[in-house]
């Protein structure tokens, strides 16, 4: 009795974690390049994310951690299986909101930086100049902000670029 009741308030904890843990979008943006380097704030996104994403661009973010896990697994067949499930989510969520400003920085960065025998780089030239053209169009600054930032310091483009990036 006593080791089914211990499994129960264990149960119990864990779900509770999990479901405290709220969606901080900005969180998520201003923490984006650092879940590929950190396993451990990776896993807290994804976690989090798979919990509680509803939205393309909640899910979007969500297939980007996945992809950043493979990075994270030193199995193969793991990586290739992070790498795979998460592109095919954050295609199905740029097709559901192709004019989605995040969700297209999300597949630049990933596409850029991503090893070629990958084969995901086809959408690099398309979404650096559509975010050329419509990042001044996202409302708010504070995501604006932390895309430029991102963007800049990513040396994808050339000055004459990232002016109209800034405007």
């Amino acid at each position: 009795m006593g080791k089914i009741l211990g499994t129960f308030v264990l149960t119990i904890i864990l779900f509770t974690t999990v479901n405290a843990q709220t969606l901080n979008l900005y969180d998520v943006r201003k923490d984006f390049n650092k879940g590929v380097k950190d396993v451990d704030l990776c896993k807290k996104y994804l976690q989090t994310l798979q919990a509680k994403a509803k939205t393309p661009l909640e899910k979007g973010y969500e297939a980007a951690f996945h992809m950043f896990m493979a990075k994270h697994t030193s199995n193969p067949f793991k990586k290739m299986g992070y790498f795979k499930d998460g592109k095919k989510m954050l295609e199905s969520q740029i097709k559901t909101e192709p004019n989605n400003i995040e969700l297209r920085f999300i597949r630049l960065c990933i596409q850029y930086h991503i090893p070629d025998f990958l084969g995901y780089k086809s959408n690099i030239e398309e979404d650096k100049s559509f975010l050329v053209s419509n990042l001044y169009k996202l409302e708010d600054d504070k995501t604006k902000d932390i895309i430029y930032n991102y963007l800049k310091g990513a040396n994808m483009y050339k000055q004459s670029e990232l002016a109209l990036l800034a405007r």
